[in-house]
């Protein structure tokens, strides 16, 4: 437990530094990087599906509890935006088959990461809505394996303006994943691994102020 709350400390640690630096000029134009960076917590659900062919299937279940941080640029294209989610979680309740599982490790963890292009439908002024389309992967070390996840990610976040320079962001994700890339892909294949995350988190930026906000 120690080492998950080390890591979530150090994921947010890491992301305060990177908030205090100034925006990127080439002082030869009028071009200025800049970026927002959110954080909170999470929690999520991951769902691996291993098929039988003589029984019903086999479901493994991780319920998942942790911190995030995102980093998303501003007006980097007209219409096009990058963002890069990365999350640490820890499994709080395990299941085979619907019944609750007793891990033997009590330090079993799983870092996630996403990197997906972004869109902003700002039609509705005072919820502005960020999606994300693009790569995630995700490392989790259970009881019997160090197991890899690649896949398709997908990132809506409606954003709540709450003054100019005060956001509360509310993340939903969800990803389908290969679940073979790790130690159980000779021995415990899986025929298809999903899961989604939903996070609660806050934006503070003075350099990227919301142009409508609840609070004048």
């Amino acid at each position: 437990m120690k080492k998950i709350f080390a890591i979530i400390f150090s994921i947010f640690l890491t992301s305060s530094l990177f908030a205090e630096l100034p925006e990127l000029s080439d002082h030869g134009s009028d071009f200025q990087f800049k970026f927002i960076l959110n954080e909170g917590v999470s929690f999520g659900q991951l769902t691996r599906i291993e098929k039988m062919s003589d029984r019903s299937n086999f479901v493994r279940e991780n319920l998942l509890i942790g911190g995030f941080v995102n980093f998303q640029t501003v007006d980097l294209y007209e219409l096009l935006d990058f963002t890069v989610q990365i999350a640490a979680y820890y499994p709080f309740y395990n299941a085979f088959n619907g019944m609750k599982q007793f891990p033997k490790n009590k330090l079993n963890y799983a870092l996630d990461t996403f990197l997906g292009a972004t869109y902003t439908f700002d039609k509705i002024k005072y919820v502005p809505i960020d999606l994300s389309l693009g790569m995630h992967y995700m490392y989790q070390l259970t009881d019997e394996y160090h197991m890899s996840y690649l896949g398709l990610g997908f990132l809506g976040t409606p954003r709540f303006p709450i003054s100019k320079k005060w956001t509360i962001v509310n993340n939903y994700f969800f990803s389908i994943d290969d679940a073979n890339l790790g130690g159980n892909k000779k021995i415990q294949p899986f025929a298809i691994s999903y899961q989604y995350h939903i996070d609660l988190g806050v934006c503070f930026s003075k350099r990227s102020l919301n142009p409508y906000s609840y609070v004048k």
